[in-house]
């Protein structure tokens, strides 16, 4: 007798895992591929792959479920979220330089301030470079002179050695004065970015 029940719930276990599960009260339709409407109790086969709802008895829809994407689709919604990661990532960067530059400076004073100071520190160095530049630009000039007393082919090694030196310092000298040019200009347009986004950020608009 004991036997027989368990066999019994057995044939009843197993019946109800072949069995398609039920929406819950709820039948679930959709449009075929010939546009017709299908409902069942379970997901109809025409409803496989495709876009279905779960109605109440009432004909209230309950949910909808969209249809599987294609592979074409999961890639363009892969695309979509990582582009919208990556605003959102872009948008966290600007709230950090944004509170950075606002613990940065006290005021748009403040930054026309330290712009100057910059500056002033990179055009004094400038300076220096320049002077150096009119010493060994005068050395070379005497040096020029110097070679014409000897004949054509008999300049003293040391005399010609001591030109190419004297070319040699002068191009680094000419290098280092553009570099000095080229970053007052990357100063002045670090501190304008600066300037115009603490303004922005400090306006009664932004507040």
């Amino acid at each position: 007798m004991m036997i027989r029940c368990l066999a019994a719930i057995g044939l009843l276990f197993a019946s109800m895992l072949s069995t398609p599960v039920s929406a819950a009260g709820a039948i679930l339709c959709c449009e075929s591929a010939e546009g017709r409407r299908v409902c069942g109790d379970v997901l109809p086969q025409a409803c496989y792959g495709r876009a279905y709802r779960r109605v109440a008895s009432d004909g209230t829809v309950i949910e909808r479920i969209a249809a599987p994407m294609s592979e074409a689709e999961r890639i363009a919604a892969e695309r979509e979220s990582r582009l919208r990661e990556l605003e959102e990532a872009r948008r966290r960067s600007q709230r950090l330089q944004d509170r950075a530059l606002l613990d940065t400076y006290r005021s748009a004073a403040d930054i026309d301030q330290r712009e100057s100071r910059a500056i002033g520190e990179i055009e004094h160095d400038l300076a220096k470079a320049k002077e150096r530049q009119v010493q060994l630009q005068q050395s070379h000039e005497r040096l020029q002179e110097e070679a014409k007393l000897h004949p054509t082919g008999a300049v003293p090694a040391d005399l010609t050695q001591a030109i190419r030196d004297n070319q040699s310092e002068l191009a680094a000298q000419e290098t280092v004065i553009d570099a000095k040019l080229k970053n007052i200009e990357a100063v002045r347009a670090r501190y304008s970015r600066d300037r115009e986004r603490y303004r922005s950020l400090t306006s009664p608009a932004a507040r």
